[in-house]
Protein backbone atom coordinates (compact mmCIF):
# COMPACT_ATOMS: atom_id res chain seq x y z
CA UNK A 1 0.00 0.00 0.00
CA UNK A 2 1.06 3.46 -1.48
CA UNK A 3 0.91 5.89 2.28
CA UNK A 4 -0.01 9.67 1.22
CA UNK A 5 2.48 12.39 2.49
CA UNK A 6 1.39 14.05 5.31
CA UNK A 7 -0.34 17.12 5.02
CA UNK A 8 1.68 18.70 7.94
CA UNK A 9 -1.68 19.90 9.12
CA UNK A 10 -0.85 20.21 13.18
CA UNK A 11 -4.99 19.27 14.53
CA UNK A 12 -5.54 20.02 18.05
CA UNK A 13 -8.05 17.14 18.37
CA UNK A 14 -7.80 13.72 16.59
CA UNK A 15 -10.24 13.20 13.70
CA UNK A 16 -12.47 9.95 13.07
CA UNK A 17 -11.87 7.40 9.74
CA UNK A 18 -14.93 9.06 9.42
CA UNK A 19 -14.48 12.95 9.16
CA UNK A 20 -11.38 12.26 7.55
CA UNK A 21 -12.65 9.66 5.01
CA UNK A 22 -15.92 12.45 4.15
CA UNK A 23 -14.19 15.70 4.84
CA UNK A 24 -10.58 16.02 4.60
CA UNK A 25 -9.42 13.46 2.20
CA UNK A 26 -7.74 14.45 -1.34
CA UNK A 27 -11.14 13.13 -2.65
CA UNK A 28 -13.52 14.39 -0.24
CA UNK A 29 -15.39 16.31 -2.54
CA UNK A 30 -16.58 13.13 -4.27
CA UNK A 31 -16.91 11.11 -1.00
CA UNK A 32 -18.80 13.71 0.40
CA UNK A 33 -21.40 14.75 -2.83
CA UNK A 34 -22.34 11.26 -2.52
CA UNK A 35 -23.65 11.13 0.51
CA UNK A 36 -24.82 14.55 0.29
CA UNK A 37 -26.87 13.09 -2.90
CA UNK A 38 -28.15 9.79 -0.76
CA UNK A 39 -29.76 11.98 1.74
CA UNK A 40 -31.44 14.41 -0.77
CA UNK A 41 -32.10 12.36 -3.78
CA UNK A 42 -30.14 14.72 -5.71
CA UNK A 43 -27.60 14.19 -8.27
CA UNK A 44 -24.74 17.33 -8.12
CA UNK A 45 -21.23 16.72 -9.05
CA UNK A 46 -18.25 17.56 -8.08
CA UNK A 47 -17.15 19.77 -11.21
CA UNK A 48 -20.51 22.03 -10.77
CA UNK A 49 -21.05 22.14 -7.10
CA UNK A 50 -19.07 24.43 -4.92
CA UNK A 51 -18.20 23.10 -1.36
CA UNK A 52 -16.80 24.93 1.44
CA UNK A 53 -15.55 23.31 4.76
CA UNK A 54 -16.94 25.37 7.68
CA UNK A 55 -16.11 23.35 10.42
CA UNK A 56 -14.98 25.39 13.77
CA UNK A 57 -11.04 24.92 14.59
CA UNK A 58 -10.47 24.33 18.02
CA UNK A 59 -7.57 26.08 17.88
CA UNK A 60 -9.91 29.12 17.79
CA UNK A 61 -12.67 27.09 19.54
CA UNK A 62 -10.79 25.22 22.72
CA UNK A 63 -14.47 23.60 23.46
CA UNK A 64 -16.28 23.84 20.52
CA UNK A 65 -15.15 21.73 17.24
CA UNK A 66 -17.53 19.80 15.31
CA UNK A 67 -17.33 16.80 12.82
CA UNK A 68 -18.32 17.62 9.48
CA UNK A 69 -19.72 21.06 8.30
CA UNK A 70 -20.01 21.65 4.58
CA UNK A 71 -21.21 24.59 2.80
CA UNK A 72 -23.19 23.41 -0.72
CA UNK A 73 -23.33 25.94 -3.67
CA UNK A 74 -23.45 28.77 -0.48
CA UNK A 75 -27.01 27.68 0.18
CA UNK A 76 -26.82 24.50 2.28
CA UNK A 77 -24.69 23.91 5.44
CA UNK A 78 -25.08 20.41 5.72
CA UNK A 79 -23.51 19.35 9.52
CA UNK A 80 -22.91 15.71 10.17
CA UNK A 81 -21.75 14.11 13.82
CA UNK A 82 -20.09 10.55 14.09
CA UNK A 83 -21.52 9.33 17.20
CA UNK A 84 -21.22 5.75 18.74
CA UNK A 85 -23.31 6.72 21.45
CA UNK A 86 -26.39 8.97 21.56
CA UNK A 87 -26.53 11.87 23.50
CA UNK A 88 -29.85 13.69 24.44
CA UNK A 89 -27.96 17.05 24.41
CA UNK A 90 -26.94 16.86 20.66
CA UNK A 91 -29.41 19.44 19.46
CA UNK A 92 -27.85 22.24 22.09
CA UNK A 93 -24.34 20.97 20.81
CA UNK A 94 -25.60 21.78 17.29
CA UNK A 95 -27.03 25.17 17.83
CA UNK A 96 -23.72 26.10 19.51
CA UNK A 97 -21.88 25.30 17.09
CA UNK A 98 -24.10 26.54 13.74
CA UNK A 99 -24.50 29.70 15.94
CA UNK A 100 -20.91 30.38 15.80
CA UNK A 101 -20.24 28.98 12.29
CA UNK A 102 -22.86 32.00 11.28
CA UNK A 103 -20.70 34.15 13.21
CA UNK A 104 -17.63 32.87 10.69
CA UNK A 105 -19.50 33.39 7.40
CA UNK A 106 -22.06 36.59 7.90
CA UNK A 107 -20.28 39.74 7.70
CA UNK A 108 -20.15 41.47 11.39
CA UNK A 109 -21.84 44.29 9.66
CA UNK A 110 -24.76 43.54 7.23
CA UNK A 111 -26.21 42.05 10.60
CA UNK A 112 -26.84 45.84 11.42
CA UNK A 113 -28.16 46.47 8.15
CA UNK A 114 -32.01 47.35 7.26
CA UNK A 115 -31.80 44.60 4.64
CA UNK A 116 -32.45 40.61 5.45
CA UNK A 117 -29.44 38.94 5.48
CA UNK A 118 -30.14 35.78 3.36
CA UNK A 119 -28.58 32.37 5.33
CA UNK A 120 -27.45 29.32 4.17
CA UNK A 121 -30.17 26.80 4.98
CA UNK A 122 -28.58 24.43 7.93
CA UNK A 123 -29.83 20.34 7.86
CA UNK A 124 -28.66 18.62 10.87
CA UNK A 125 -27.68 14.60 11.17
CA UNK A 126 -26.15 12.27 13.40
CA UNK A 127 -24.86 9.07 12.45
CA UNK A 128 -24.76 6.64 14.70
CA UNK A 129 -22.78 3.31 15.07
CA UNK A 130 -23.33 2.08 18.25
CA UNK A 131 -25.31 -1.23 19.43
CA UNK A 132 -27.95 -0.02 21.22
CA UNK A 133 -31.03 -1.00 19.42
CA UNK A 134 -32.40 2.25 17.39
CA UNK A 135 -35.01 2.41 14.52
CA UNK A 136 -32.87 3.44 11.51
CA UNK A 137 -33.81 6.73 11.89
CA UNK A 138 -35.34 9.02 14.54
CA UNK A 139 -35.67 12.61 15.54
CA UNK A 140 -33.66 14.46 18.60
CA UNK A 141 -35.87 18.22 19.58
CA UNK A 142 -34.23 21.24 21.24
CA UNK A 143 -37.66 21.34 22.35
CA UNK A 144 -37.59 18.36 24.56
CA UNK A 145 -34.97 20.07 26.63
CA UNK A 146 -37.71 22.88 27.70
CA UNK A 147 -39.43 21.37 30.72
CA UNK A 148 -42.23 23.73 31.26
CA UNK A 149 -43.32 24.46 27.96
CA UNK A 150 -47.37 23.63 27.43
CA UNK A 151 -48.20 20.75 25.50
CA UNK A 152 -48.74 22.30 21.66
CA UNK A 153 -47.68 25.48 22.76
CA UNK A 154 -45.52 27.50 19.71
CA UNK A 155 -41.87 27.80 20.02
CA UNK A 156 -40.12 30.33 19.86
CA UNK A 157 -37.17 28.02 19.58
CA UNK A 158 -36.14 24.69 17.80
CA UNK A 159 -33.59 22.77 16.29
CA UNK A 160 -34.44 18.99 15.11
CA UNK A 161 -31.55 16.62 14.59
CA UNK A 162 -31.98 13.55 12.24
CA UNK A 163 -30.23 10.32 13.51
CA UNK A 164 -29.52 7.47 11.26
CA UNK A 165 -28.42 4.59 12.63
CA UNK A 166 -25.78 3.35 9.94
CA UNK A 167 -24.22 0.32 12.06
CA UNK A 168 -27.20 -2.52 12.30
CA UNK A 169 -29.19 -5.50 10.51
CA UNK A 170 -31.97 -2.95 9.87
CA UNK A 171 -29.79 0.32 9.45
CA UNK A 172 -31.05 3.84 7.69
CA UNK A 173 -31.67 3.57 3.54
CA UNK A 174 -29.14 6.14 3.36
CA UNK A 175 -26.79 2.87 3.97
CA UNK A 176 -27.68 1.27 0.85
CA UNK A 177 -28.08 4.92 -1.10
CA UNK A 178 -24.69 5.83 -0.89
CA UNK A 179 -21.70 3.45 -1.70
CA UNK A 180 -19.22 4.91 0.18
CA UNK A 181 -21.48 5.29 3.46
CA UNK A 182 -21.95 1.18 2.68
CA UNK A 183 -18.52 0.22 2.33
CA UNK A 184 -17.98 2.86 5.37
CA UNK A 185 -19.80 0.28 7.34
CA UNK A 186 -18.54 -2.65 5.89
CA UNK A 187 -15.38 -1.52 6.81
CA UNK A 188 -15.99 -0.96 10.67
CA UNK A 189 -17.67 -4.69 10.75
CA UNK A 190 -14.66 -6.15 9.16
CA UNK A 191 -12.86 -3.78 12.18
CA UNK A 192 -14.85 -5.89 14.85
CA UNK A 193 -14.26 -9.04 13.30
CA UNK A 194 -10.88 -8.95 13.80
CA UNK A 195 -10.75 -7.65 17.47
CA UNK A 196 -13.23 -10.16 18.10
CA UNK A 197 -11.29 -12.88 16.69
CA UNK A 198 -8.44 -12.40 18.40
CA UNK A 199 -5.95 -11.11 15.45
CA UNK A 200 -2.53 -10.04 16.85
CA UNK A 201 -2.85 -6.56 14.75
CA UNK A 202 -6.78 -6.38 14.13
CA UNK A 203 -7.00 -2.64 12.44
CA UNK A 204 -3.79 -3.72 10.03
CA UNK A 205 -5.67 -7.00 9.33
CA UNK A 206 -9.22 -5.36 8.62
CA UNK A 207 -7.27 -3.00 6.38
CA UNK A 208 -5.69 -5.50 4.02
CA UNK A 209 -8.74 -7.92 4.26
CA UNK A 210 -10.99 -4.37 3.01
CA UNK A 211 -8.58 -4.04 0.05
CA UNK A 212 -8.70 -7.89 -0.83
CA UNK A 213 -12.19 -7.51 -0.84
CA UNK A 214 -12.34 -4.13 -2.58
CA UNK A 215 -13.79 -2.20 0.39
CA UNK A 216 -12.76 1.73 0.21
CA UNK A 217 -9.90 -0.04 -1.66
CA UNK A 218 -8.74 2.88 -3.36
CA UNK A 219 -8.73 4.85 0.00
CA UNK A 220 -6.78 2.28 2.17
CA UNK A 221 -4.23 1.76 -0.59
CA UNK A 222 -3.16 5.27 -1.14
CA UNK A 223 -3.30 6.06 2.47
CA UNK A 224 -2.67 2.56 4.54
CA UNK A 225 -0.43 3.95 6.94
CA UNK A 226 -2.48 7.16 7.81
CA UNK A 227 -5.44 5.06 7.97
CA UNK A 228 -3.96 3.14 10.63
CA UNK A 229 -2.62 6.19 12.41
CA UNK A 230 -5.80 7.33 12.44
CA UNK A 231 -8.00 4.00 13.59
CA UNK A 232 -5.39 3.68 16.83
CA UNK A 233 -5.76 7.14 17.92
CA UNK A 234 -9.34 6.34 17.56
CA UNK A 235 -9.85 3.49 19.58
CA UNK A 236 -6.97 4.43 21.71
CA UNK A 237 -9.28 7.45 22.92
CA UNK A 238 -12.58 5.90 22.65
CA UNK A 239 -10.98 2.99 25.18
CA UNK A 240 -9.42 6.33 27.56
CA UNK A 241 -12.98 7.95 27.82
CA UNK A 242 -14.33 4.68 28.79
CA UNK A 243 -11.77 4.12 31.16
CA UNK A 244 -11.73 7.71 32.81
CA UNK A 245 -15.18 7.90 32.92
CA UNK A 246 -15.21 4.50 35.10
CA UNK A 247 -12.42 6.02 37.42
CA UNK A 248 -14.00 8.71 38.20
CA UNK A 249 -17.12 7.00 39.03
CA UNK A 250 -15.55 4.76 41.50
CA UNK A 251 -13.11 7.50 42.71
CA UNK A 252 -16.58 8.26 44.59
CA UNK A 253 -16.66 12.29 43.91
CA UNK A 254 -19.76 13.55 45.96
CA UNK A 255 -21.29 10.18 46.15
CA UNK A 256 -25.10 10.37 46.93
CA UNK A 257 -25.90 12.82 44.17
CA UNK A 258 -26.69 12.98 40.98
CA UNK A 259 -25.31 16.29 40.07
CA UNK A 260 -22.28 15.92 42.00
CA UNK A 261 -21.70 12.37 40.22
CA UNK A 262 -21.72 13.96 37.24
CA UNK A 263 -19.47 16.73 38.85
CA UNK A 264 -17.17 13.93 39.78
CA UNK A 265 -16.87 12.52 36.13
CA UNK A 266 -16.01 16.14 34.85
CA UNK A 267 -13.24 16.46 37.53
CA UNK A 268 -11.93 13.05 37.08
CA UNK A 269 -11.97 13.56 33.13
CA UNK A 270 -9.92 16.53 33.61
CA UNK A 271 -7.23 15.05 35.71
CA UNK A 272 -7.42 12.00 33.62
CA UNK A 273 -6.56 13.39 30.46
CA UNK A 274 -4.28 15.89 31.77
CA UNK A 275 -2.03 13.10 33.59
CA UNK A 276 -2.74 10.35 30.77
CA UNK A 277 -2.70 12.13 27.47
CA UNK A 278 0.49 12.93 26.87
CA UNK A 279 1.80 9.52 27.80
CA UNK A 280 -0.54 7.25 25.51
CA UNK A 281 0.26 9.48 22.81
CA UNK A 282 4.05 8.29 23.61
CA UNK A 283 3.20 4.84 23.47
CA UNK A 284 0.69 5.13 20.64
CA UNK A 285 3.45 7.07 18.90
CA UNK A 286 6.39 4.08 20.16
CA UNK A 287 4.05 1.35 18.36
CA UNK A 288 3.64 3.11 14.96
CA UNK A 289 7.06 3.42 14.83
CA UNK A 290 7.99 -0.01 15.08
CA UNK A 291 5.30 -0.56 12.38
CA UNK A 292 7.53 1.23 9.90
CA UNK A 293 5.81 4.51 9.73
CA UNK A 294 7.69 7.90 8.89
CA UNK A 295 8.45 10.31 11.99
CA UNK A 296 5.99 12.63 9.68
CA UNK A 297 3.36 10.54 9.72
CA UNK A 298 3.62 9.43 13.54
CA UNK A 299 4.07 12.75 14.38
CA UNK A 300 0.29 13.68 12.41
CA UNK A 301 -1.71 10.56 13.88
CA UNK A 302 -0.39 11.62 18.05
CA UNK A 303 -0.60 14.85 17.53
CA UNK A 304 3.23 14.79 19.47
CA UNK A 305 5.95 17.29 17.64
CA UNK A 306 8.06 15.89 14.94
CA UNK A 307 10.94 16.60 17.69
CA UNK A 308 9.57 14.48 20.02
CA UNK A 309 8.91 11.53 17.70
CA UNK A 310 12.57 12.37 16.43
CA UNK A 311 13.67 11.88 20.59
CA UNK A 312 12.13 8.56 20.80
CA UNK A 313 13.76 6.96 17.57
CA UNK A 314 17.39 8.12 19.22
Amino acid sequence: MQDEKPTGENRKHKDSLFVDYFSKDRDWKQHFLSLYNALHGTNLQVADTVLERVNLEQVLYKSYYNDIAVLVNGQFILMIEHQSTINPNMPLRLLEYVARIYGNIVDSKAKFSRHLVPLAKPEFYVFYTGDQELPPESYLYLSDAFPNQAPNSDLTLELKVKVCTIKSDHPSPVVHSCTDLEQYVQFLQLVEEARAAGHENPLRWAIQEAVHRNILRDYLERKGGEVLSILMTEYDYATDMAVLKEEAYEDGLFVGREEGREEGISIGLERGLAQGAYEKALETAKNLLSMGLEPEQVAQGTGLSLEVILQLID
